[in-house]
């Protein structure tokens, strides 16, 4: 009997997609045709030494318009030290097929880009008065869980897949804002997402988090499906160390949620802390704690996107009542190996990001 919900990990599936165990620059081309009935984007992030992040995502359409036709889509998200937010969006048009390469990343929206050239990854993004540019150099390879695709449905039929180009990334920027000149230099991520139906028709909630926290980085997110799926627990994990991928067996992740509140925001729980325990052997276990201190964001998407009233009701009568926190505080660290004890802390970022109406966590593992 197939399980309706389940990361794909099976010999057979690596044949079907053409792919390896090990990731090849290909799979982070275009892998959707673009139209009606798919989505797809490219995710870039980056955390400055200044204190400055940037977020780049380019879109084959807008975000998870999977009914919709091609519509390329590229965003840029600046927030400074100062806590100043520009944001800025580039179109070009409803019916336009996205210039993508199917061989690499490399994708064309506008005067922007993004594209893998010799091993790096260069970002360009351009509009009115701001003007973006860097590029990251990795510092670990390639990676995703199994072949990347999550399966759902009693065929199958649906899938959500994910690959990580760039699980941590050295990164030199210029920034031009209003005639002004940034230098920046920090660390980033690249990820890829597509698939073949609306996330919120698969997923209740998650959270995302990731970490570089003294010679290590961390990937942990903690997903469940919508009720359909039996509100499954999806976990990932992914530990490395000085370069090298150390372990990401999700079989092994056991995943605790403490401290929880109803958000004042949301009207949803929210956890203040979130762990991650990876027992890896009988020598080798870590420990990654997230302890939520204040909040960056925290809003209901249906209030933020403008819906009317009537309209906000019947899609939470629906079910659907998407939320999105992003939460910064401690990220601790704990290693033991072969009866030796590190811990390691620092600041970090994740996220929440809610598509149903449940108010309180429904999980079954």
């Amino acid at each position: 009997m197939n399980k309706k919900a389940f990361l794909d990990k099976s010999n057979n599936s690596y044949k079907q997609l053409g792919i390896s165990k090990e990731p090849a620059i290909w799979e982070d081309g275009m892998r959707t045709s673009g139209g009606r009935g798919t989505y797809e984007w490219w995710y870039f992030d980056a955390q400055y030494s200044d204190g400055t992040s940037v977020i780049v995502i380019f879109y084959t359409k807008n975000g998870f318009d999977v009914r919709g036709i091609s519509n390329p889509t590229a965003s840029l998200d600046i927030t400074f030290p100062n806590g100043k937010n520009i944001v800025k969006y580039i179109y070009e048009g409803r019916g336009q097929t996205i210039r993508a390469s199917r061989d690499k990343c490399d994708v064309n929206i506008a005067q922007s880009s993004i594209k893998y050239s010799n091993g790096n990854y260069l970002i360009h993004f351009t509009d009115g008065d701001v003007e973006y540019t860097c590029v990251m150099k990795p510092k670990l390879p390639m990676w995703r869980p199994g072949t990347g695709h999550w399966c759902f449905g009693k065929n199958n039929e649906y899938y959500f897949a994910w690959i990580v180009a760039l699980p941590s990334a050295d990164i030199s920027a210029t920034l031009k804002v209003c005639g002004e000149t940034f230098e920046l230099n920090g660390n980033g991520y690249h990820d890829h997402n597509w698939g073949n139906v609306h996330i919120r028709k698969l997923m209740n909630h998650w959270y995302w988090c990731r970490a570089n926290i003294g010679p290590y980085t961390i990937i942990a997110c903690d997903i469940i499906t919508q009720k359909k799926y039996g509100y499954t627990r999806l976990p990932v994990i992914m530990l490395a160390k000085d370069g090298v991928i150390l372990d990401d067996n999700e079989e092994k992740t056991e995943i605790k949620r403490l401290e929880t509140q109803h958000h004042p925001i949301t009207k949803k729980f929210i956890d203040n802390n979130l762990t991650f325990i990876q027992q890896v052997d009988n020598e080798v276990k870590y420990q990654i704690e997230f302890n939520r201190e204040h909040d960056i964001l925290a809003f209901n998407m249906l209030d933020i996107n403008g819906t009317s009233q009537n309209k906000t009701s019947i899609a939470k009568a629906m079910g659907i009542n998407p939320t999105y926190i992003r939460c910064t505080g401690k990220v601790k660290l704990t290693v033991v190996e072969k009866g030796n004890k590190e811990t390691f802390e620092k600041e970090g970022l994740w996220e929440q990001m809610f598509f149903g109406s449940n108010k309180d966590a429904i999980i079954k593992n």
